[in-house]
């Protein structure tokens, strides 16, 4: 996808019914050819509408992230580390053992019924 198109057709014509006319210019003045799978038809075939991945396109350059020294690094982990010092493990793994016993129980009357 051209991204810059893409865009364009967003801010020219946004939910807005189009017209051939209106492509043609459109094409012309920015000297590019419009893909069909950009545009849907109208029920009578009259107007175009700009299909929903053309609208719903979002076009963000990623930012250049700044790589980090050993010691930002360190710490970060360690922050990490002591976040996982306070999660609920016992609550965990009762959960885990529930969900086991369900998978088993399911699969029991699964083969049981068949």
């Amino acid at each position: 996808m051209n991204n810059s198109v893409l865009i364009r057709l967003q801010r020219a014509f946004g939910d807005s019914a189009i017209t051939r006319l209106e492509l043609e210019s459109f094409e012309k003045e920015h000297s590019v050819v419009l893909k069909k799978d950009w545009l849907e038809y109208d029920e009578t075939g009259q107007c175009y509408f700009l299909s929903p991945e053309v609208l719903e396109y979002d076009y963000t350059p990623k930012q250049q992230q700044e790589a980090l020294g050993l010691g930002e690094l360190e710490d970060r982990i360690v922050d990490v580390l002591e976040q996982g010092k306070s999660i609920p493990w016992g609550k965990v793994a009762i959960a885990m053992w529930l969900f086991f016993l369900f998978i088993v129980v399911y699969t029991v009357i699964g083969t049981i019924t068949k």
